[in-house]
């Protein structure tokens, strides 16, 4: 076995050697030299990260939820800095960023908890609330409008009526004859206005009772915003109403009121990426934030469990435009198919089945490292999201290596520390 010291190391054996791509965040150490990993890639110049979107990919159980949550504690504490995150899954009735919200004094956005989002909300712009509405619309009507009621429907946008749910069907089916083009007599208009009423009235009674028909109730101007759904039954059509209206609201209000132009650097976070990408509206909102993220001082961070599951055109594209990727645990077919989607070296490919709790393959543009994430006692407490399965297993948290030297982590086993 060939031995080096971590001073020698990075002139040796530059491809080993990892220096940091950025003095950021601190995330871990290189299990490759021993040497600090930190990163943030909205600090990155773009030669360096010409995105910075990042996908972290992983089987379950082996710590890409957590890595993410310790990340973005971490750049938190940072000034000028905010989130929100899409909390698809959870346990005990919570989503899994509940205790990470708890912590800093942040009530989660938990829909069925009395929690209105109004698709009508003035703050949106006039054409992004039609656009809306209509997508509610095909929901609850499982079908596109007919053209007739699309155009009672914008007639009825611009009615003073329209500024709720509710209000916006009392004004549909009560236009005047000539509110829309062509000469149609009052029991056509009074069709076209029942059709918009019967699709959207599962967002009225049913799906989404109170969730979408009211004033807004939700503040989007805490340093992270936590949208939980894990309440949401995701065979019924209001998942992906809710995410509809939700990308909206981040799209035309979250970044609006505070992003770029305000000198704020902003962070989305998709947990269960795959799976919401498979709603159309939240889809192509998501696009739309990775390709212009630079432009909107945006990163967008998504989570998932496997290259393979990205079926969607939509989530390669996130793949794609990601230029930060992180690769827990994965099976051999996972990561071969890692190596043709991110050009990744043989050796990082032989390493992903092999990686333990907290590692990871990081690709940083053409960087590659193998990092271990370091997690204090504080950050377990919230950000560990196995708990149950562990204690069912018998198992505890990994323990942190007591400090020892200059170094608080373990060396790989082909490094002299001169400090011991």
């Amino acid at each position: 076995m060939l031995t080096t010291t971590t001073r020698q190391a990075a002139g040796l054996f530059p491809g080993y050697a990892c220096k940091p791509v950025t003095d950021g965040a601190l995330i871990g150490a290189s299990l490759l030299d021993g040497s600090p990993f930190r990163l943030t890639p909205v600090d990155c110049d773009q030669e360096v990260l010409p995105s910075t979107g990042m996908a972290v990919l992983g089987t379950l159980g082996n710590g890409k939820s957590t890595n993410t949550k310790v990340m973005s504690l971490r750049d938190m504490a940072r000034p000028r800095r905010r989130y929100a995150v899409l909390d698809a899954k959870g346990e005990d009735g919570v989503g899994e960023w509940d205790a990470v919200a708890a912590a800093l004094h942040v009530t989660p956005v938990r829909f069925g908890d009395g929690v209105c989002m109004n698709p009508l909300d003035p703050r949106i712009p006039p054409l992004h609330r039609v656009q809306l509405v209509a997508v509610l619309a095909e929901l609850g009507g499982h079908r596109p409008l007919s053209p007739g009621a699309r155009m009672a429907l914008d007639a009825a946008m611009e009615s003073p009526a329209a500024r709720t749910l509710s209000g916006l069907m009392s004004a549909v089916t009560s236009l005047e004859a000539d509110a829309i083009p062509g000469r149609f007599n009052a029991g056509q208009l009074l069709a076209f206005g029942q059709e918009v009423v019967q699709a959207l009235s599962p967002f009225i009674r049913s799906a989404t009772r109170g969730m979408l028909d009211g004033e807004t109730s939700v503040s989007l101007d805490a340093k992270l915003t936590v949208f939980d759904f894990s309440r949401i039954d995701r065979t019924s059509i209001a998942l992906p109403a809710l995410m509809s209206v939700v990308g909206v609201f981040l799209e035309s209000v979250w970044l609006a009121q505070g992003g770029a132009d305000h000198g704020i650097h902003s962070t989305l976070i998709v947990e269960e990426a795959w799976q919401i990408l498979k709603h159309p509206a939240t889809a192509a909102l998501l696009q739309r934030m990775m390709k212009y993220s630079r432009r909107e001082g945006l990163s967008v961070t998504s989570v998932a469990h496997s290259a393979k599951d990205a079926t969607s055109e939509e989530a390669r594209d996130l793949l794609r435009l990601a230029s930060t990727r992180v690769l827990h645990q994965m099976d051999e077919g996972e990561a071969e198919q890692c190596r043709g989607l991110f050009s990744l070296p043989d050796w990082a490919v032989r390493q992903i089945p092999l990686l333990g709790r907290g590692q990871a393959i990081w690709q940083t543009g053409r960087h590659v490292n193998l990092v271990q994430t370091l997690v204090t006692d504080y950050e377990k407490q919230l950000c560990f999201t196995s708990r149950r399965r562990d204690a069912a297993q018998g198992k505890g948290p990994v323990p942190v290596p007591a400090a020892r030297g200059e170094w608080a982590w373990e060396m790989p086993p082909n490094v002299i520390d001169h400090a011991a």
